[in-house]
């Protein structure tokens, strides 16, 4: 059994010019239960397959993982009051000094890992790293803050089993690990589409070289070659010169390579192939569905659509993919897994969702459809449930829930 303790005083308590905001952030803090954690009251056991309590969800990951965690952890995490103090009609920020962590599992020796996450601060890593941490391992998270941010993993900082380094992937990078996970690459057309030639030397260059680490120190290691396929035997149907091409020709070469690494120099790999997702520390503004629906609603801006709407997307929570990632590091297979929700909602149906979550009076507008924009798009997750024993497990409207929970957060934060 893990117990998590934190008997260390607020800071907010300690800055009598902060009063007021620091009587509502104790409300807040109180409503993520963290009065358990503070008087050391918070159990879990990494073992258990209670997962469900009333059809709600309050933990997540697998027990054949050893990667069960209490939901309300992780929402203390992401949703717990800020480091920091915006004042809008200065526009200052006061920084709070504080410095204490959540515990972590105590792993013995032989269980305890080292693992690398490249990208680690972004949105998919952040939350990876998170799971990686609170089950007890040591994680090193490499970025070069193109996309990610530190903020993501700022409460890790300082920690003795965690490192920070920035660093881009392209350039050959040596260290002792167990396991890497490779989620470094943009994904979002704003960012990929900003230097295609980088986003190409992202996914190729800096794959050989997480495969070449991986080769010399006999690591595990993951990749993510994302969303083409519907199914894994699907090989795709990509335009090689048009303006998703960087990341879709570069996404093909990865996985190539993965394989050929596999064949030839016996590197001990695993491949999922990642749907649409989101959920809290997605990037305000990156283009995606679900981050520009919700920043229009919060803002009380019309809800914008690219095509008639009926062109449909399939999301998943990211906690739901952070199960699944850790699950097929954890096997021995090795053939590519789509990791994806097979629910499907058209882009006019889930606008109409986020109005309805966000509560606004906004309208829809209708803008001409990108080139190349899939149609349709929907995972086959069969591979998925019968190797890994993985579905997911978020019903969308809860993710978006904390979704937009977290969007709020952070423009009360001034930090978006």
């Amino acid at each position: 059994m893990g117990t998590i303790v934190n008997d260390t005083d607020s800071t907010e308590s300690k800055s009598n010019n902060l009063t007021n905001i620091s009587n509502d952030k104790s409300k807040e803090i109180k409503d993520l239960c963290s009065d358990k954690i503070r008087d050391g009251q918070w159990f879990w056991d990494t073992n258990t397959e209670q997962i469900f309590s009333e059809d709600t969800i309050i933990a997540v990951g697998h027990a054949s993982a050893k990667s069960i965690v209490p939901l309300e952890l992780l929402r203390y995490i992401y949703l717990q009051p800020h480091d920091r103090i915006f004042d809008p009609k200065t526009h200052t920020i006061s920084y709070l000094q504080t410095r204490t962590y959540l515990p972590v599992k105590s792993l013995p020796p032989r269980e305890k890992k080292r693992i690398l996450v490249t990208g680690g601060a972004g949105f998919v890593g952040s939350h990876l790293v998170d799971r990686l941490m609170l089950m007890g391992h040591e994680v090193i998270v490499l970025d070069n803050f193109f996309t990610g941010r530190k903020n993501n993993v700022g409460h890790w900082i300082g920690h003795p089993n965690f490192e920070l380094i920035r660093h881009d992937v392209v350039d050959p990078f040596l260290i002792e690990v167990d396991q890497i996970y490779h989620l470094a690459c943009p994904a979002s057309p704003p960012h990929y589409q900003y230097n295609p030639i980088k986003t190409v030397k992202t996914s190729v260059m800096g794959t050989i070289n997480m495969l070449g680490l991986a080769k010399r120190v006999k690591a595990q290691v993951y990749g993510d070659p994302e969303e083409h396929p519907q199914a894994e035997t699907y090989w795709g149907n990509v335009n090689p010169i048009g303006p998703r091409a960087c990341y879709d020709e570069g996404k093909r070469v990865a996985e190539t390579l993965t394989y050929a690494y596999m064949n030839q120099d016996y590197v001990d790999v695993r491949v999922a192939r990642i749907f649409n997702t989101f959920g809290p520390r997605m990037n305000a503004n990156d283009g995606r569905v679900v981050s520009n629906f919700i920043m229009q609603a919060l803002k009380g801006e019309d809800l914008t659509i690219y095509g008639d709407g009926c062109q449909t997307r399939s999301f998943q929570y990211v906690h739901d993919l952070v199960d699944g990632l850790i699950l097929l590091m954890n096997t021995d297979y090795k053939e590519p897994i789509n990791l994806g929700n097979p629910d499907e909602y058209t882009i006019g149906e889930f606008a109409e969702l986020i109005i309805n979550e966000v509560n606004s009076s906004c309208k829809i507008k209708t803008l001409p459809a990108p080139k190349d924009d899939p149609k349709k798009r929907r995972p086959d997750i069969k591979r998925a449930e019968q190797i890994l024993g993985w579905k997911p497990r978020w019903p969308v409207k809860q993710g978006i829930g904390e979704t937009v929970k977290y969007f709020q957060r952070q423009l009360e934060a001034g930090l978006i």
